[in-house]
């Protein structure tokens, strides 16, 4: 259990600094325009989903509790104007979607960006990055070293995720790929041989690993797929629009005052304690 828990501690400290690099480049722009704006008035809550189990932009932990590096920005946001955060990370993934899009939640606290989505919600600018990884079986490996090695072979990914325009289109039009419903268990269909890779978040994949005790069995093979941006995104019919350039100040000077990596930290230490702890 001590190795364990010191490789999720490595991966801990590695992923902290991956996670938010380049969100000041990113956002510089994004600031100047924001510069003078303030909460709106037709704000008074926000309706909050997410994926549950992608450590650590939301999933819920193993108190029950609702969390995640999106949720702590938002909560952040509610605490400075005084209006209250309701949160729906139990409500699965795609029909969160839906929810989105006819305005019955008002944002999803952790999306990459795809322009299909941009078309029907609106983005914050990016507070983090995920570098989304081929994880294979040890017994079981293939030559990888770009998407179109995966040509030849049956994947499966998260039922409803995107891992941006790219990955979606390439997935599409060349690759075979199965869906599964349920992301924390997705390495099962990798066991029992379903499949010879599963394409999931890095960090996302590494938790799931630790926490089934597979690292004798399962992988993440270098390099990475691909590097996306993670935005929290809105309905287009939120009462809370008008709100979002001054989230994106927000963000900004969380990173800029270092709480946004701590933020971070915070998280992957918690998860690292839950896997000492052998929870």
């Amino acid at each position: 259990m001590i190795r364990i828990t010191h490789s999720v501690r490595i991966v801990s400290n590695v992923f902290a600094a991956l996670l938010t690099s380049g969100l000041l480049l990113a956002s510089v722009d994004d600031r100047a325009n924001a510069q003078g704006v303030s909460a709106s008035d037709e704000c008074k809550s926000i309706s909050v989903g997410g994926a549950d189990g992608w450590e650590p932009v939301t999933y819920i932990d193993k108190d029950g509790r609702q969390v995640g590096l999106g949720i702590d920005i938002l909560q952040e946001y509610a605490r400075k104007h005084g209006f209250r955060l309701e949160l729906h990370l139990d409500i699965p993934w795609t029909r969160s979607l839906q929810m989105l899009e006819k305005g019955e939640l008002d944002v999803i606290a952790g999306a990459y960006f795809t322009e299909e989505r941009n078309d029907l919600f609106r983005y914050s600018i990016p507070f983090a990055y995920d570098e989304v990884m081929v994880f294979q079986h040890k017994d079981r490996q293939f030559t990888f070293s770009g998407i179109e090695d995966l040509v030849n072979q049956r994947g499966a990914r998260p039922q409803g995720g995107s891992y941006g325009d790219f990955v979606d289109t390439y997935a599409r039009d060349h690759l075979d790929m199965i869906y599964s419903p349920t992301g924390n268990k997705i390495f099962d269909v990798l066991l029992t041989e379903r499949v010879t890779y599963v394409l999931l978040g890095r960090y996302d994949g590494l938790t799931n690993i630790y926490r089934d005790k597979l690292e004798n069995e399962v992988f993440a093979v270098e390099p990475p797929l691909v590097r996306n941006d993670v935005r929290l995104m809105f309905s287009r019919t939120t009462p809370c629009l008008d709100d979002i350039a001054a989230i994106n100040l927000l963000i900004t000077e969380l990173e800029e005052n270092g709480t946004l990596a701590s933020m971070t930290s915070a998280h992957l230490h918690k998860l690292a304690n839950d896997q000492e702890s052998g929870t």
